[in-house]
C-alpha cells in the first residue's frame, strides 16, 4: 500500500508540474512587446530575439560559457557567506570574529571580482555560440538616457578573429507601440551572419 501510495503522489506531482509549465509557457508566436521607454526591456527584447534566430535559423550551439563563470563566481560569494553565518551560529561572537573576517574579507573580494567580470570580460553578452568549430559572440549597450543600441559581433574562424560593431537608434528594430519587429531583425541577422561566419577564401 506504502508503494502505491508513493506512485499515485508521485503521479499527481508530475501533473501539477506539467500544468505549471504549460501555464508559463512562453508562446513563441506572439510578439514582442516592450515599453519603449524602458531601455533595460527595449535592449532584452532586441537581444532574445538576435539569440533566438542565429540559435534556432542559424543553427548556432548556443554555450554558457561566460554566464556559468559568472554562476560560478556568485556560488563561491554565497559559499563564503554561508560559513561565516554557520559559523558564528554554533560558536558565538568573539570567538567567531576571525573566521567571520576571513569570510567577509573573502567575500567582499569575489563581489568586487564579479563587477569586474561583468564590466570588463562579460561586457553585455546575451550569446555565444559553436558552429562548424567557429565561435561567435554577441554583445549589446544602450547608454544611459539615449536610445541608440550599440551591438557588437565577434567570432573566431579557422584562427581568424573577425569584428563587427554599429550604433543604431532602436526605433529601427521597433514600432510606435514597442512591438520589436522579427523581419527588420532577421534581416540584420543575415548581414551579421555572413560577416561574422563566413569560410574563408581558399
Amino acid at each position: 500500500q506504502l508503494v502505491m501510495f508513493n506512485t499515485y503522489f508521485k503521479q499527481i506531482n508530475l501533473r501539477m508540474v506539467k500544468q505549471i509549465v504549460e501555464k508559463w509557457k512562453v508562446d513563441e508566436s506572439k510578439p514582442v512587446i516592450v515599453e519603449k521607454y524602458d531601455k533595460v526591456a527595449v535592449k532584452n527584447g532586441i537581444d532574445d530575439l538576435f539569440r533566438k534566430i542565429f540559435s534556432s535559423k542559424h543553427e548556432i550551439t548556443e554555450t554558457f560559457r561566460t554566464r556559468d563563470t559568472r554562476l560560478l563566481i556568485c556560488f563561491v560569494a554565497v559559499v563564503f557567506s554561508g560559513v561565516g553565518c554557520l559559523y558564528d551560529f554554533l560558536h558565538p561572537f568573539p570567538e567567531s570574529k576571525y573566521v567571520l573576517g576571513v569570510c567577509s574579507f573573502s567575500y567582499f573580494s569575489i563581489v568586487g571580482l564579479l563587477y569586474i567580470w561583468e564590466w570588463f570580460v562579460e561586457k553585455g553578452t546575451f550569446f555565444e555560440g559553436v558552429k562548424s568549430g567557429s565561435t561567435i559572440r554577441l554583445s549589446s549597450y544602450i547608454p544611459r538616457f539615449s536610445g541608440q543600441y550599440t551591438f557588437t559581433g565577434e567570432s573566431l574562424v579557422e584562427g581568424e578573429k573577425r569584428e563587427i560593431k554599429f550604433t543604431k537608434c532602436i526605433s529601427t528594430w521597433l514600432d510606435d507601440k514597442g512591438t520589436v519587429l522579427p523581419d527588420k531583425v532577421e534581416a540584420e541577422s543575415e548581414a551579421i551572419f555572413k560577416e561574422l561566419l563566413k569560410p574563408k577564401k581558399q
